[in-house]
């Protein structure tokens, strides 16, 4: 078998293992994907990350600006958000997808505000620093959530996640938001216990980080 298959499906079948199913069909294309790609360029790609952000990215519409999930196990964004409003509204849905229904986030809301700085050389004038901040409301499980996310023009926040797990500390869960990268930009997500996060790091070879230690 050739070593760009073995690669692709080998990665497949360790995801398999630690019960994320990954459908022939998108085997079947990334193999038509990488049919002219060089081995040693695949061999450079984390094969397994790249798996995990197709099968975990839902479907955004364009048109109606609704995203629907494609997993209930993995959940993947790019942390460039195309829509920025919304960010953290669609994280939250994305992290209640693969939630298992074990928590519920609702009433979310967000709301923007300017940062601005006193010039006293200009006698005391406010003006903008052209740098926001994010104010993320929302119940988990019925308890109030504040997060104050730092703005970076379209870049999310990861500090989120250190947030969101520490919410789910707060409420007795002894599950955590434990998540990798692609290598780029991709944030993949999972929700589990550390026993399955040092399952799947031993069987992918891809560590997984929680930051509540």
């Amino acid at each position: 078998m050739d070593n760009n298959w073995r690669n692709i499906r080998g990665a497949a079948a360790a995801l398999e293992e630690v019960g994320i199913p990954v459908s022939k069909g998108i085997v079947a294309e990334f193999e038509r994907s990488f049919k002219s790609m060089p081995h040693e360029t695949l061999d450079s790609l984390n094969v397994t990350a790249m798996l995990l952000s197709a099968l975990g990215v839902g479907h955004y519409d364009y048109r109606s600006h609704e995203w629907t999930p494609t997993s209930d196990v993995v959940y993947s964004f790019d942390t460039e958000v195309s829509d920025i409003d919304r960010m953290y509204t669609l994280f939250l849905k994305g992290v209640q997808a693969i939630s298992g229904e074990e928590f519920e986030i609702t009433q979310v809301s967000e709301e923007e505000f300017e940062i601005t700085q006193v010039s006293e050389e200009a006698g005391g004038v406010e003006y903008p620093t052209g740098r926001e901040t994010r104010i993320v409301r929302f119940l988990l499980d019925g308890r109030e959530c504040l997060y104050t996310a730092r703005g970076n023009y379209d870049w999310f926040d990861m500090g989120m996640l250190d947030y969101l797990n520490e919410a789910l500390v707060l409420t007795g869960n002894p599950k955590r938001l434990f998540f990798m990268s692609d290598g780029y930009q991709e944030c993949i997500i999972f929700y589990c216990t550390k026993f399955w996060a040092k399952r799947f790091e031993k069987k992918t070879g891809c560590p997984l980080y929680d930051h509540t230690d």
